[in-house]
């Protein structure tokens, strides 16, 4: 639309009427030019008030296209397309069987007319005959003492996982890589981890974690199952399984887990707190622990800082160092 510019600068709108159609539509006093949304003409608006209207023929759609070649169609008598159709095969003449032949009833099949496995495909008693052959009928059937010795379908064997976000626990297959929480839809890794090499990134697996003799985790948080140390660890711990520790160190970091192992020999020092279900300490341990369960102190064990535990047994030639405190979990 085109607007033009007149003396006459006001804002109201003006009424004006289609010459064509005698539609009544409403325009601004700057226009020169419109539309008519009756018949769509082209309004001129001219400066004395006249109108001017052009009618506006609608749009070739075939304007650009080429012109098509015509195409030429034999048409060919119904008689002769259906000589040229493929014939047929005449259907099966129906076999007669003479009177010295025995009766088909006297016939029978093998006691066992079952299929070798449920997902072969079933015999068609309209294709079977009476006069097979020997090999043929012995590849369809079998007896009774083969299909006894079908393969039994096993239990899959599950565990318990919970899920890193909401805490859910739910089933996974014991064999599986991962599994996805039915609660909030996480996807939860269950694979197994080996730390050979320096890492600094958190942990999250449900599967168990080995830190071996060349491996360090510093201020890197584990998740996992159960998490043998045998190389440097100084992070927070959270295991649902068993924690093994079997090197000498310092961990800084939170430790939770079911049971907590410390080998022979072995000197661990826990500056934060240390929660567990139950431990066994056959080295020498400095730090406060909690123990819902059952804590054994063996031969060799040496343990500084107090406890809080649910039972205690004290082998021969153990040590305790600090204030023990009997349940109240």
């Amino acid at each position: 639309m085109a607007f033009g510019f007149f003396k006459d600068k006001s804002n109201k709108p003006r009424k004006v009427t289609c010459p064509l159609c005698q539609h009544c539509q409403q325009e601004s006093q700057l226009a020169v030019s419109s539309y008519c949304k009756g018949c769509n003409a082209y309004l001129t608006f001219e400066k004395d008030g006249g109108i001017k209207a052009r009618p506006q023929a609608p749009p070739d759609p075939f304007a650009h296209r080429p012109p098509q070649p015509k195409v030429e169609i034999e048409y060919k008598a119904r008689e002769e397309v259906l000589d040229q159709a493929p014939k047929e095969p005449s259907p099966a003449k129906p076999i007669k069987i003479e009177q010295d032949a025995p009766p088909l009833e006297t016939l029978k099949l093998p006691k066992s007319s079952e299929p070798e496995e449920a997902g072969n495909t079933f015999l068609n008693p309209l294709n079977s005959s009476p006069f097979a052959k020997d090999d043929e009928s012995s590849s369809r059937y079998q007896g009774a003492e083969e299909a006894k010795s079908a393969p039994i379908p096993t239990k899959v064997e599950t565990r318990e996982i919970a899920c890193f976000e909401c805490g859910e626990t739910h089933p996974a297959n014991v064999r599986a890589n991962s599994s996805q929480c039915r609660s909030c839809g996480r996807l939860i890794s269950m694979e197994n981890r080996e730390i050979k090499d320096a890492i600094s990134s958190c942990i999250q697996t449900r599967g168990d974690v080995h830190i071996y003799k060349k491996g360090i985790v510093h201020s890197a948080p584990i998740q996992c199952k159960n998490l043998i140390v045998e190389g440097d660890f100084t992070g927070d711990a959270e295991c649902s399984g068993d924690l093994i520790l079997r090197r000498t160190g310092k961990i800084t970091g939170k430790i939770t887990c079911k049971r907590l192992f410390v080998e022979r020999r072995v000197k661990i020092e826990f500056i934060n707190s240390v929660v567990m279900d139950e431990c066994k300490i056959d080295g020498f341990v400095t730090g406060h622990l909690a123990c819902r369960g059952l804590l054994a102190l063996e031969k060799k064990a040496t343990l500084t800082g107090n406890i809080k535990v649910g039972r205690l047994t004290v082998s021969d030639g153990a040590k305790h160092t600090g204030q023990i405190q009997m349940g109240g979990f």
